[in-house]
C-alpha cells in the first residue's frame, strides 16, 4: 500500500521534510489487502465513465476521477460510521492513535511503531506514547533488580554466542 501524501504541497501544513519521506510502504494483515481490493471493481467502473478525464495515482480510495480525496471530505466521510458505531465524532487519525496504542499494549518495541508511524525520531513517538511503557520500564527495574540483589547468574540471551 502506498501512501502519497496528497496533504503535501504549496499552502499545506506538512514540512517538506515530512512529505520527501511521506512515500512508504505499509505491512499489512492479508484480510486488510483483501478488503482494500474489494473496491477495484468499483474504481475501475469509474476510469471507464470518467475516460480520459482519469488521472491514475494508484490509491486506493480516489475521487471519480482518480484524484486523491480531499483530506476534508474523507474526514466528514469517515466520521458517518464511526459515530454509527457509537464511536463519537471520530477523524481518520485517531485510527493512527489508537493503531499505535494497540501495538505497544502488544508488546511491540517503541522503535517499530515509531518506523511504522513514519516518525523522524523516536523522540516524537516517545513523546506521544511513552506514558503507555511505563509498566515496561517497571519490569526492566524488576529484572535488574532481580539479577542485581537474588545472588542468582544473570542469564545470557539466547542467541549469544560462546566467547570464552
Amino acid at each position: 500500500m502506498r501512501d502519497r501524501r496528497p496533504e503535501c504541497g504549496p499552502g499545506r501544513d506538512r514540512t517538506q521534510a515530512a512529505c520527501a519521506a511521506g512515500a512508504r510502504a505499509a505491512a499489512l494483515a492479508p484480510e486488510l489487502v483483501d478488503a482494500f481490493r474489494r473496491p477495484r471493481s468499483a474504481h475501475n467502473a469509474e476510469r471507464l465513465r470518467a475516460s480520459e478525464s482519469w488521472i491514475e495515482h494508484g490509491l486506493i480510495l480516489p475521487t471519480a476521477s482518480g484524484n486523491p480525496s480531499d483530506p476534508d471530505t474523507f474526514s466528514h466521510l469517515f466520521s458517518r460510521p464511526a459515530r454509527k458505531a457509537g464511536l463519537g465524532h471520530w477523524h481518520p487519525h485517531e485510527l493512527r492513535h489508537s493503531g499505535a496504542s494497540l501495538m505497544l499494549a502488544r508488546g511491540t518495541p517503541l522503535h517499530v511503531v515509531s518506523e511504522i508511524l513514519g516518525h523522524a525520531s523516536i523522540a516524537i513517538t516517545k513523546d506521544v506514547y511513552g506514558h503507555l511503557v511505563e509498566g515496561e520500564k517497571r519490569a526492566a527495574t524488576a529484572a535488574i533488580s532481580g539479577a542485581l540483589l537474588s545472588g542468582q547468574r544473570p542469564m545470557a540471551p539466547k542467541d549469544a554466542e560462546d566467547t570464552g
